[in-house]
């Protein structure tokens, strides 16, 4: 039984919000990377730089139409939300561009659940 097609915009919010968190995640990937030249060579320093490969390899992902992107997307930006609630800590714009790439593909993670899971059971009534 083959899946009815689904309505045209919610394919295209998908893709254009799959764009938009791509475009997010190459920022945050150059900007974390980047800041090498900005800080002393340290642990953290070459850990975070670590972690902008990571958003750039997602980002290649994003341009795709997997969701297994989405979701290690939203994992990694869900590692570094619980660090915005320090009290003493300073927030950068990477931590306000995670946040957004993490509330995109979790929007994206449930719009394609929430379609697939009406086909299995049929419309709700």
């Amino acid at each position: 039984m083959a899946e009815p097609p689904k309505p045209l915009f919610i394919t295209q919010i998908q893709q254009h919000a799959r764009l938009f968190a791509m475009l997010l995640a190459l920022t945050t990937g150059v900007l974390l990377i980047s800041d090498l030249w900005e800080r002393a060579l340290t642990k953290d320093a070459i850990a975070s730089a670590g972690r902008g490969v990571i958003f750039i390899l997602l980002a290649l992902g994003l341009m795709g139409t997997r969701r297994l992107s989405l979701a290690l997307t939203a994992l990694l930006c869900g590692t570094n939300a619980m660090g915005l609630l320090d009290v003493g800590r300073a927030i950068a714009l990477t931590d306000w561009l995670e946040l957004l790439m993490l509330i995109i593909c979790c929007g994206c993670l449930f719009i394609s659940t929430g379609s697939r899971v009406e086909v299995r059971h049929g419309p709700s009534e």
